[in-house]
C-alpha cells in the first residue's frame, strides 16, 4: 500500500450503519483524531433541501476538514493514523443513486480514488435503522451497501466489511489495522 506520513483510514457505508460510532471508537482505541462527516454539518445548517450542486460544496468541505484533521494528527500524534467518518465514496454513491450520474460531477475526478485512503472500513447495515432528520432511505440500505462495496472493488481499494454488534466491529477493525499497519 502507498504510505503517507500518516495513514488515512476511512469508515464508509450506507446511512445508519454505524459509521460515526465506528470512527470515534477506532480513533479512541488508537489514541488519535478523527475527521467528522462534513455533509452532516453542511446539510444541518443549509436551511433548505440539498440539491446536486451542494455535492461540490460538501466534497470541498470534506476535503478541507480531512486536511485540517490530518495536520492535527501529524502535529499531535506523529505517526498515528487519521480516521475519517466517510469521504468521497459517499458523494459518488449519492451522485449515482439520488441524482443519477451527470457531467457536472467531473469536478470530483481525482478526489474519489483508491489513493485517497490507505484503508476502508465498510460498515454493513445489519442492525435496526436509527431515525435521524438527515437520513433519507431506511428501506434502501442494502442496495446502497452493495453500491459501496462495488465502488471499493472497482477502485481495487483495500477494505474489510464490518458487520455484527458494535464492539465486535471495533475489535475486528483494530485487529485488521494492527495486522496491516
Amino acid at each position: 500500500m502507498k504510505q503517507r506520513k500518516n495513514l488515512k483510514i476511512v469508515v464508509t457505508g450506507p446511512e445508519s450503519s454505524g459509521k460515526t460510532a465506528m470512527a470515534e471508537s477506532v480513533a479512541k482505541h488508537l489514541d488519535t483524531v478523527w475527521s467528522p462527516e462534513f455533509a452532516r454539518y453542511y446539510v444541518a445548517h443549509l436551511g433548505r433541501a440539498y440539491v446536486r450542486n451542494d455535492l461540490k460544496m460538501i466534497g470541498l468541505g470534506q476535503k478541507k476538514w480531512e486536511e485540517w484533521y490530518a495536520r492535527k494528527a501529524a502535529d499531535l500524534f506523529s505517526q498515528k493514523p487519521l480516521i475519517c467518518d466517510t469521504d468521497w465514496t459517499v458523494l459518488q454513491i449519492w451522485e449515482e443513486y439520488r441524482f443519477r450520474p451527470g457531467d457536472d460531477f467531473e469536478w470530483a475526478k481525482g478526489y474519489g480514488t483508491p489513493e485517497n485512503a490507505d484503508f476502508y472500513l465498510l460498515c454493513a447495515p445489519d442492525f435496526p435503522w436509527q431515525p435521524d432528520p438527515l437520513r433519507e432511505h431506511p428501506e434502501e440500505r442494502d442496495t446502497l451497501f452493495i453500491m459501496y462495496e462495488n465502488l471499493l472493488r472497482e477502485w481495487r481499494a483495500h477494505f474489510i466489511i464490518l458487520s455484527g454488534e458494535h464492539d465486535s466491529r471495533v475489535q475486528t477493525a483494530l485487529a485488521t489495522i494492527r495486522e496491516l499497519f
